[in-house]
Parts: structure tokens; C-alpha cells; sequence
């Protein structure tokens, strides 16, 4: 897609997509596909509160470097995104905005042993016990989103 049209990247949609199928997944007894889909609800949920809060985006809507800033900014994914919010919060354009909902998000500690890795492991190498807690945090951050989306931010 060009920058004119439609931005293939669409960080919201995507949260909401993953969090509904990894709901789909629990229901059917598939905790390890559904746990990494919560943790990849939560990244994308997180994202669409930078991109609302001006993080600056490239021509696909994709979060890009950030000027000034080394490493991968926020390309990041949990749980090396969370303790990103902190080390480069002065990076975010809108900080008042990005603190507003992202203060909200006081479960995402419970992404600590989760990894994009996961999607490669044996499922009894994966670290089943924590997908309660990993639905419970990604939770938190749809209604985040809700709220953001209710108060016109997204």
C-alpha cells in the first residue's frame, strides 16, 4: 500500500483480532496457540496507544525507529516492549496522552515469562501455568483500548 492509501498496519484491529481468537483457543482447550496470541494482543494493543500518542509510523503504519533513539525502540515485543515504556517514555510525542492509558496497564508484569519464541517450543516446554495470568493482563489492555476508543483517542 502507498501513503496515500489505506495503512496496511492497523495495530488496533489486530489486538482485537488475536484477543478474540486466542478466546476462541482457551475455549477449545488450546492454551499454548492462545497464550501466544494473548501475548501478541497485548503488544499490539500496547502499540496502538503509541501510534495514537504520536510515535512516529512508516509508510505501512508500522511503528519506525525513533529519531535520536538507538536499538529498536519500540519494535519491540514483551516482555522487552513493557520495560521499553519506561526507558522511552521522553521519546513518546504525546507522553500525557501514552500515560494516561498505559498507567492503566498495571498487569503487564504478567508477560514476564512470555516470549515471541514460544511459538517455535514443544508444548510442554511452554509455560502453561501462566496463560491465566497472560489473559488476564492482555484484558486489561482491550480496555484500555475501549476506553481510548470511547474517549476518541483511537
Amino acid at each position: 500500500m502507498s501513503a496515500t492509501g489505506p495503512l496496511s498496519v492497523n495495530y488496533f484491529d489486530a489486538a482485537r483480532r488475536h484477543f478474540q481468537d486466542a478466546g476462541t483457543l482457551l475455549g477449545a482447550s488450546r492454551q499454548a496457540n492462545a497464550g501466544q496470541l494473548l501475548g501478541i494482543a497485548a503488544e499490539c494493543g500496547i502499540k496502538a496507544i503509541l501510534v495514537a500518542s504520536g510515535v512516529p509510523v512508516d509508510t505501512e503504519g508500522s511503528i519506525d525507529s525513533l529519531p535520536g533513539v538507538k536499538g529498536r525502540g519500540f519494535k519491540k515485543h514483551l516482555p522487552d516492549l513493557h520495560q521499553a515504556l519506561t526507558d522511552l517514555a521522553a521519546a513518546i510525542p504525546d507522553s500525557r496522552k501514552a500515560t494516561t492509558y498505559l498507567s492503566a496497564l498495571t498487569n503487564l508484569a504478567h508477560f514476564s515469562d512470555w516470549q515471541i519464541e514460544h511459538r517455535y517450543w514443544r508444548d510442554a516446554a511452554l509455560p502453561l501455568a501462566s496463560v491465566a495470568r497472560w489473559q488476564l493482563a492482555a484484558g486489561d489492555v482491550m480496555a484500555v483500548l475501549d476506553q481510548a476508543k470511547e474517549d476518541g483517542v483511537l
